[in-house]
């Protein structure tokens, strides 16, 4: 087999992991109701077609399901996450629920793993372990300092705001994709939580390597977007520069929105007017910051998908 058949094979699994054919179903007695029946489930009292005699298989499968894990395992959709992660997106988009674990369970487990292995190898880092001057330990800093260390001690939650953040230019930018055009916003929040779990791990693969892996994150957002919506190389290369641009945007705003409500009150006569012009002034302007390239990517999507639709003489 050469390069080119077993990279054909590749992106076969990667579209379809698992193939169903009648031809692999054997007959089954149930060993509850007698009952013969084809396929894994009896008809009449739902009891598996392998539930016979007690085995070390038995005893593991009833540990996993204690936590969720019996037919859609965590690690299973964990690894289809690492190696076709926009398809596995699609398929549970789709409807296809049965082969993923449940998106929102994984992201908190993960992110309890995450949280715990970071407290095995020693990486958690404090603001103030840095070296920076006893003056600036006070005012803005300390609202700096607090939400870094909610970040820290949060990483489920703090990861899904940060991934949350793409919801709105992945909603605008890849609004008529070839693969899944007309999304709704409630399945581009699970798309990002499925990002959400995706980036914790690749953020374990940076603090282990020390930042070496940082690729990753750009890398698998690509990969992930292109299998999700079916765009080629430049089409979700431009429009993913968009949707980082627009993310960073955006994650500034947050940042400097935190600063601004949090002013101090000896700081001007007026501090409740002082931090609603302030909150109103910046949240303008980031709008209009972000409404130029997203409403051009919006109308070149939208020329686009019609001139896609039209039929070829």
């Amino acid at each position: 087999m050469n390069l080119k058949e077993t990279l054909g094979r590749f992106r076969v699994r990667q579209n379809k992991p698992t193939l169903y054919s009648d031809e692999e179903l054997e007959e089954h007695q149930c060993p509850n109701c007698g009952h013969v029946f084809m396929g894994n489930y009896c008809p009449i009292c739902s009891q598996g077609a392998g539930d016979g005699h007690i085995t070390w298989k038995w005893v593991g499968k009833s540990i996993l399901d204690v936590w969720g894990m019996d037919s859609r395992s965590l690690p299973n959709t964990l690894l289809q996450l690492l190696w076709r992660p926009g398809h596995l997106i699609g398929d549970y988009i789709g409807g296809h629920r049965q082969i993923c674990y449940k998106p929102v369970n994984m992201l908190f487990i993960v992110a309890l793993a995450y949280v715990i292995l970071m407290q095995i190898i020693g990486q958690d880092v404090s603001l103030n372990d840095l070296e920076i001057e006893d003056y600036d330990r006070t005012g803005y800093f300390k609202i700096i300092s607090t939400c870094y260390q909610w970040l820290v001690t949060h990483p489920g939650w703090a990861m899904m705001v940060l991934t949350m953040i793409m919801i709105l230019p992945t909603f605008i930018v890849f609004r008529f994709a070839p693969r899944h055009p007309h999304l709704s916003f409630p399945e581009n929040i699970f798309i990002q939580i499925f990002m959400s779990t995706l980036m914790l791990v690749v953020a374990f693969t940076i603090r282990v390597s020390n930042g070496i892996t940082i690729f990753l994150i750009p890398l698998y957002y690509y990969i992930c977007y292109r299998q999700l919506f079916g765009y080629k190389f430049w089409a979700t290369t431009w429009r993913l520069a968009v949707c980082f641009f627009v993310w960073s945007i955006l994650a500034f705003y947050l940042i400097v929105l935190v600063l601004v409500v949090a002013v101090r009150q000896n700081e001007v006569e007026n501090p409740v007017r002082a931090t609603i012009y302030g909150a109103f002034m910046l949240t303008l302007g980031t709008a209009v910051l972000i409404a130029i390239p997203l409403s051009i990517a919006y109308f070149i999507s939208r020329k686009t998908a019609k001139r896609r639709q039209q039929p070829t003489l």
